[in-house]
């Protein structure tokens, strides 16, 4: 009887194990678990001190094997598909978020056409450049010829021109 509860225990502390490596939606946690609680059966069906011990063998087990498979699932093969690396930049190359620091005042009064339809923001080629663009609520097909009206910052403001 005694065999039998620590083979279930074993079986469990591996299944657990398994369960941290495999993605299997819970199913070995939950046979895991099952096999746990049938070696606890077993063994306080033996004596209440063999249960006990059980008992303590588990509590200190599951977390320890739940830790170190947290700690190395990184370095698995699967972990490593699914666990993305953290982004390697310096604050140099990062800047700051959402500001550029690139000066877009000389495209004041500067024709182009737009390559998405703005409504109101979207993509006008100026120059061969290609800027992001906001116009003044109004709603400008894809291919019009644009007239940047305004430079606030980063933010190019642009109308639609009138060919005659």
């Amino acid at each position: 009887m005694i065999f039998y509860a620590i083979l279930l225990l074993i079986l469990g502390v591996v299944l657990t194990i398994l369960e941290i490596f495999l993605p299997t939606g819970g199913v070995l946690g939950f046979l895991a678990a099952t096999a746990m609680i049938a070696a606890l059966y077993l063994a306080f069906g033996i004596s209440t001190n063999t249960g006990l011990a059980f008992l303590t063998a588990t509590i200190i087990f599951v977390p320890v094997v739940i830790g170190l498979g947290l700690k190395y699932f990184p370095r698995t093969p699967i972990g490593r598909r699914l666990i993305l690396n953290p982004v390697q930049e310096s604050d140099g190359q990062r800047g700051k978020a959402g500001i550029s620091e690139d000066d877009y005042s000389p495209l004041l009064g500067k024709k182009g056409k737009t390559v998405t339809q703005l409504r109101p923001s979207g993509i006008v080629e100026i120059e061969g450049e290609r800027y992001s663009v906001a116009t003044q609520g109004e709603l400008i097909d894809s291919g019009s010829d644009i007239m940047v009206i305004k430079v606030e910052g980063n933010n190019i403001v642009v109308g639609k021109t009138t060919t005659l």
